[in-house]
């Protein structure tokens, strides 16, 4: 006798989730309020997440392009969220050990960036993180930040 085959798996969104972990962060971090108020999360799925940033004159640098600050900070939220896009329990999106970008191109006001986090390796005590942010444009999106990111998963007093 046959079973009926089991419904396929679809993928759960963590989007809830992640707002939810992004938003407390934002009421608590000063930097993140400021340099990420207009940013919207689009999507995120265990390791993964997709944003949006509309840049204005506060991310740029006197040259009125993106300054590497802005950068650095979309490299270390992009990598927290990935923390957070694994579940429920992932509240905690560490604390950074190491931080590496590359700039690859430059943006400028009124242009949006898409910043996309993926996890590489979650381990017990260490995870690893790569973030890609572009700039999209009509007609194309082209990258401009590769970030790496190791951070330190423990919580304090653990």
């Amino acid at each position: 006798m046959l079973s009926d085959p089991s419904p396929p798996q679809t993928e759960v969104s963590t989007l809830p989730h992640v707002q939810t972990v992004y938003l407390t962060q934002k009421s608590n971090s000063p930097i993140y309020a400021l340099l990420l108020a207009d940013l919207t999360l689009l999507s995120a799925t265990p390791g993964t997440i997709t944003a949006t940033l509309p840049l204005e004159p506060l991310h740029c640098n006197s040259k009125g392009t993106l300054h590497g600050t802005a950068s650095a900070c979309l490299v270390d939220w992009a990598a927290g969220m990935a923390i957070a896009s694994q579940g429920e329990g992932h509240t905690y999106t560490g604390v950074s050990t190491d931080l590496s970008v590359s700039y690859l191109g430059t943006a400028k006001v009124g242009d949006v960036l898409v910043v996309e986090g993926r996890a590489l390796k979650i381990g017990g005590t260490l995870g690893f993180f790569e973030v890609l942010v572009y700039k999209e444009t009509e007609s194309e999106r082209k990258l401009i930040v590769k970030g790496s990111h190791t951070k330190y998963l423990k919580k304090p007093g653990n």
